[in-house]
C-alpha cells in the first residue's frame, strides 16, 4: 500500500475509510498519538487498543512493512518531517530497539560484507547504529585497525576482538541510543585524518543525499565525513527514499554504498550514475543470520 517514499502519516489517514473497524481503530491511535504509538511495547499496544499482536502486524504490513519495528521508525521519519508545522514537542525519535529489529538478516550481511573493504587500511571512523554495531562485530579476522567512534556498543564490539585499538570521540551520551554526542566529537576530530569512514544514515536518496533524525548527529556526522579520505555508507533497503531530515551530505561525498538494495531499479541506477561504487553482499541463510547472538 506505502511506496518508501510516500509520508506514513498522510497514507494511514487516507486510508481509513476502507481499513476495517480493529485496523481503523489502531490508525487511529498511530495519527492521534504518534508518541505513545513509537514509545509503547507491543504488549502495552495490544492492551491499550484491545487487539491481538497478529491484528497489530497485519495493520503494520496492509503498509507495506515487514512488521512493528519497521513500521514506528517510518512514523517517527513521518512525525520529524512534519514537526516545523506542529512543534517540536512532536519530534521523537524511534525506539533503538526497533531501529535494531528492522531488517536485521540484511544489516548483518551488509555489515559482513563491508569488513573486507578495510582491508588495508590503518585508522578507521566508524558511525553509530545497529548496523555499523554488526560491522564492528565482523572485524573479527581484519588485521589490527585503530578505530575511533561514537558508538558505545561499536566500541565494545571492536574491543572484543583483542586486536584492534579503538577509541572514543568522547561528547555527552546519548542514553537511549549508547552514543556520543555534541561539540566534544568534532574537537576530538581536529588534527586527525583517517583512511576510511564506515557510516549509516537514517535517508538515503539519490537527490538529496544522506540524512539523519537529528541536527546536533547530522553536524557531527558531517565532520566525520570530513575527516575521512574514504566513506563506506551501509544502507539496507529500508533506508531509502525516506523523509529528508537534517542532511548530512550529497551523495558525491561517498566511495562505497553497501546494501542489500537489488540492481536495476531506478533508484538504484540514479546511485551508481554518479559514480558509487556499489556492493551487494552474497545471499545467505537470513533465517540464521536472524537467530544469531545479539
Amino acid at each position: 500500500m506505502a511506496g518508501s517514499s510516500d509520508d506514513l502519516m498522510t497514507l494511514i489517514d487516507g486510508q481509513r475509510p476502507v481499513l476495517t473497524p480493529k485496523l481503523r481503530g489502531i490508525a487511529d491511535f498511530a495519527l492521534s498519538e504518534p508518541e505513545r504509538f513509537i514509545r509503547s511495547s507491543s504488549r502495552e499496544l495490544c492492551a491499550t487498543l484491545g487487539t491481538s499482536e497478529p491484528t497489530l502486524i497485519r495493520f503494520c504490513r496492509s503498509f507495506g512493512h515487514s512488521g512493528l519495528a519497521e513500521f514506528r521508525i517510518d512514523l517517527a521519519l513521518s512525525l520529524a518531517r512534519g514537526r516545523g508545522q506542529v512543534g517540536a514537542s512532536r519530534f521523537v525519535e524511534p525506539q533503538s530497539t526497533d531501529r535494531r529489529r528492522a531488517n536485521l538478516p540484511a544489516k548483518r550481511r551488509i555489515a559482513q560484507a563491508a569488513a573486507a573493504l578495510v582491508t588495508g587500511d590503518n585508522a578507521i571512523l566508524i558511525d553509530n547504529g545497529s548496523t555499523a554495531e554488526f560491522f564492528a562485530e565482523a572485524l573479527a579476522e581484519t588485521p589490527p585497525l585503530t578505530i575511533m567512534t561514537s558508538g558505545l556498543m561499536v566500541a565494545q564490539n571492536a574491543l572484543r576482538h583483542g586486536t584492534h585499538e579503538v577509541m572514543l570521540t568522547g561528547g555527552r551520551i546519548r542514553r537511549n541510543h549508547l552514543s556520543l554526542s555534541g561539540r566534544l566529537v568534532e574537537t576530538a576530530l581536529s588534527g586527525m585524518r583517517f583512511d576510511t569512514f564506515v557510516m549509516g544514515a537514517d535517508s538515503v536518496d539519490p537527490t538529496l543525499g544522506l540524512s539523519t533524525f537529528r541536527e546536533d548527529e547530522a553536524h557531527q556526522t558531517r565532520a566525520m565525513v570530513e575527516a575521512a579520505n574514504r566513506v563506506i555508507v551501509l544502507a539496507d533497503s529500508t533506508k531509502f527514499l525516506k523523509p529528508a531530515l537534517h542532511k548530512i551530505c550529497d551523495l558525491a561525498h561517498v566511495s562505497v554504498l553497501v546494501t542489500d538494495m537489488p540492481e536495476g531499479g531506478a533508484v538504484m541506477q540514479a546511485i551508481e550514475a554518479q559514480g558509487i561504487a556499489v556492493l551487494r553482499p552474497d545471499p545467505v541463510d537470513d533465517a540464521a543470520l536472524a537467530e544469531a547472538p545479539q
